[in-house]
């Protein structure tokens, strides 16, 4: 009876907030929609048909179903699924409580999106394209360093075997750099959208050319990853940005173009990676890994704590951990070690996973209202001025951060998904900007 009924009060959440998305919303690429609309997507419709029907996808799975205290689990899960909808709707109405006027404006300046021209400034963005220029020359020095073109070589060159091929990628993928993974995932997509479309508004040359140089080494930087989902992303990514230079708003006819060009990147994927399938099964390996995967990584963590490990209280957020004194132990590490017994893979999870793991309902709640908050922030600060280079390139960028968090921690999204540090490089160059600006009426005054 318990378990019927949180079903129950997970279906009512999910149908609520779909219908917070359509009438509240209205329906328009904004952080906050995209955020209700990821959520919806993966974690609505397809987080029942998972947990009624689908389920069990894994021996892991199959572990989980059977334990004795299963019925606990799926009400945690329920009640917090639940718990996220409303929270992050709560987070979204604070931050239009705070802000009226901004909220007000908002409204107006997306609605009338359509009918605006798009908007690059009035006067030669010198910051952009210093920031765009010194990025470029940054990940050209650390491609050079670690021959990344080598690397992509050595990987073409493995023989057709897959499981060779899997564990070069697994030794030689990626840059063992931090702040260049973080360029190349979310800070150098957002600059090459924003340096692309002032350089075509402005119709400058110099612009345009360090951002083509910006483009060139970050495809060879998503491509170094040895892995296809980044490269198509961005290519998605791209399409939004397309679409955004001309229109905002979502109808089903978007909605279904969005899916179809969605499985035209994938599909080939799929074959690439899985050959022995048919097209049949490639459509549902897609859904496998766009779905199921994620709910699965989510049922783990909540199968994991508190059942058969203590609530971490902090020892999964490292500056948290060392702050009070705690050991460091990442909860996809110690989830791994609870279900597949190493430590050697991983199990990454959406941002309410770990914060369950770390604090149960009270970081479900409190994780739940400030992702809310983030991703309204972001509209009510950089989307007020309606259809402008700097509002498309904040909404790109938000897509892979918003893309992050259903798939990892809410600090890591925040810093390396995305979610935080482009918008902050928007704030931080148009602020310097407005200063030069003033300077030069100062200097002219003077």
């Amino acid at each position: 009876m318990i378990v019927s009924a949180s079903y129950v009060i997970a279906a009512l959440a999910i149908y609520g907030a779909g219908l917070y998305l359509i009438y509240r919303l209205d329906l328009y690429f904004t952080a906050s929609s995209m955020l209700l609309g990821f959520l919806l997507l993966v974690y609505g419709p397809a987080y029942l048909a998972y947990m009624l029907f689908r389920r069990p996808i894994s021996v892991v799975d199959l572990r989980i179903s059977n334990s004795f205290n299963f019925d606990d689990i799926v009400v945690s899960l329920n009640l917090s699924i639940a718990i996220m909808f409303v929270c992050v709707i709560a987070g979204i109405e604070l931050v239009d409580r705070l802000a009226p006027r901004s909220a007000r404006a908002l409204q107006q300046a997306i609605s009338g999106w359509n009918l605006q021209p798009l908007r690059g400034g009035r006067t030669k963005p010198w910051s952009l394209l210093i920031v765009i220029l010194a990025l470029g020359l940054f990940m050209a020095w650390i491609s050079v360093r670690e021959r990344h073109l080598s690397t992509i070589a050595g990987f073409l060159s493995v023989s057709g075997n897959e499981v060779a091929k899997t564990a070069y990628r697994q030794q030689y993928g990626g840059s063992g750099v931090y702040f260049y993974n973080v360029v190349v995932a979310s800070i150098a997509p957002m600059l090459i959208v924003w340096g692309a479309l002032a350089g075509w508004v402005l119709r400058w040359w110099p612009l345009l050319v360090v951002t083509a140089f910006l483009l060139a080494l970050t495809v060879l930087g998503k491509i170094e990853t040895l892995s296809k989902a980044p490269f198509a992303l961005f290519i998605i990514q791209l399409l939004l940005v397309a679409y955004l230079v001309f229109r905002n708003s979502i109808n089903w006819r978007v909605a279904f173009l969005g899916v179809v060009v969605t499985l035209i990147l994938f599909y080939p994927i799929i074959r690439l990676a899985v050959p022995e399938v048919d097209e049949m099964e490639a459509l549902s390996f897609f859904y496998y890994r766009a779905f199921d995967i994620s709910n699965q990584a989510l049922l783990e963590y909540f199968g994991a704590f508190p059942e058969r490990m203590a609530y971490m209280w902090g020892a999964n957020i490292r500056p948290l951990a060392t702050l009070l004194g705690h050991e460091y132990a990442p909860s996809f590490d110690v989830v791994s070690r609870v279900w597949r017994f190493t430590g050697g893979s991983t199990t990454t999870a959406m941002f309410i996973a770990d914060a369950w793991a770390d604090f149960s309902y009270f970081g479900v709640i409190g994780f739940s209202i400030v992702v809310g908050v983030i991703c309204r922030a972001i509209d009510i600060l950089l989307l007020v001025r309606g259809k402008t280079v700097t509002a498309v390139a904040v909404l790109a960028a938000a897509f892979i951060g918003i893309y992050n968090l259903m798939i990892s921690a809410l600090p890591t999204s925040m810093l390396s998904g995305g979610l935080i540090l482009p918008p902050l490089f928007v704030i931080v160059i148009l602020e310097s900007q407005r200063l030069v600006a003033r300077r030069g009426v100062h200097l002219a005054q003077s």
